[in-house]
Parts: C-alpha cells; structure tokens; sequence
C-alpha cells in the first residue's frame, strides 16, 4: 500500500469513527478542563499579533482537543468606530464560505445575541445550528475589542460526533496611524484525535484552520474597508 493509500485509509478510519452511530461524549473532566484553559487564556488576552499569516496550535485534554489559533489583518483607511459600526450594524458576520445563513436574534447596546449556520470542514464537512453572544467594548477612540462565545452548537443532521462542541473568539481593533489593526484569537475545543491517526489527521486540521480563519479575517477587512468608500 502506498503512503497515499495509507493516509487515506486512516483518514476514513476517523471519519468512520465519527459517523452518528459512534456519537462522542463530552465528559464533565473535558468541560473542566475547556474551563480552566479559557480562565488563563482569558487573564492575557488580549494580546496583539500582527504575523503575516495565522498560527496556531493543538492542546490534548482528558477526552478531547483544544484548538488555539490566532491571526492578523490591516483595515486601510478606516477609524476604529468606523471598524465597530461596521461590525455591529448589520451585526451578522460578513458574507464568507463557511456561513450559510445568519441573522440577529437580539440586540442590547454593543452586545448581540446572533444565529449562525456554520459549514465546518476537518476531515468531514459538517453544518452546525449555532447561537452566539458577541459583546463589543470600547476602550478608547484608538482601540476597541469584542468576545464571542457559542452558546448552542448542534449539528443540524442530529447527532453529536464531537467535532465542535465549544467555540470561542476574541478580537481587537487598534487604530494605527491612518489604519486599523485587527487580531482575534479563536479557542474551540473538539473530540480527541485517536493517537494513531495523529500524524496524519493533525496536519489536515492545521490546514483547514489556518485556510478557515485567513478567510475569515480576510471577509472582515473587506466589510470595514467597502464600507469606508
């Protein structure tokens, strides 16, 4: 068998594995353990970034993988109020591929209750009915940041076959000079990846993460700057 086949078969292995019939299981020591990484990531952010492309990295946790990522983008002639209005009004994020719907459910303020039909794709491509709570603050008129954490995730075909159980985002806005700088730091935590198939189904993950949030930046940049013409 080639190395190719190889992958392959491991890749659908995992991909068997995950089918509704073998649902994971989201563990109290999983949550706890989800909890205590947001509290010490939460107690430095929010730092900025400003690489050139997002980098990130995988935390093994009792029954389960916590994935940290972070990224940077440039919004050119643009204000920081300029950047939040833009944000909060519509208040949905800005048209990309993984979005297939999203609306407001509620609104108070700078903070926003939001629907969104999320595609996910790892080593499966999943739809997910999510629900998030997205509060903006501002500090100064030269920096603003906003926290989005995921109140419901539920796969939309039923079933729970561990890929997104928690999800997380955090931003900052900083105006620099006659641009704004932008950098979130996304924590989502999933099922553990069998050890065997780490060597192969890691490197996978990492792509698409990095892909699915360069996207993402990329959309936000474009709202706020198509805005400012």
């Amino acid at each position: 068998m080639t190395a190719q086949r190889s992958a392959a078969a491991i890749v659908a292995a995992w991909a068997a594995l995950s089918m509704p019939a073998s649902a994971a299981e989201l563990t109290p020591e999983t949550i706890a353990a989800w909890q205590r990484y947001i509290v010490a990531a939460e107690a430095q952010l929010p730092p900025p970034h400003g690489a050139a492309r997002p980098d990130g990295i995988m935390i093994d946790v009792p029954g389960g993988t916590i994935h940290h990522w972070r990224g940077s983008t440039t919004a050119h002639g643009v204000t920081v109020d300029h950047v939040v209005r833009a944000l909060t009004h519509p208040g949905t994020p800005p048209p990309q591929e993984e979005v297939r719907e999203s609306r407001v459910l509620a609104r108070s303020g700078d903070t926003l209750r939001v629907y969104i039909k999320l595609e996910r794709r790892t080593i499966v491509t999943i739809v997910y009915d999510t629900e998030h709570l997205v509060t903006f603050s501002r500090h100064s008129s030269r920096l603003a940041t906003s926290r989005s954490i995921a109140t419901r995730i539920a796969e939309s075909a039923g079933g729970d076959r561990g890929f997104l159980w928690r999800l997380n985002s955090y931003w900052r806005y900083t105006q620099v000079g006659n641009d704004v700088r932008i950098d979130v730091e996304s924590i989502s935590l999933s099922r553990d990846i069998p050890r065997v198939l780490r060597p192969v189904a890691r490197p996978i993950v990492t792509r698409v993460a990095r892909e699915s949030l360069m996207r993402t930046l990329e959309s936000v940049r474009e709202r706020v700057e198509a805005g400012s013409r």
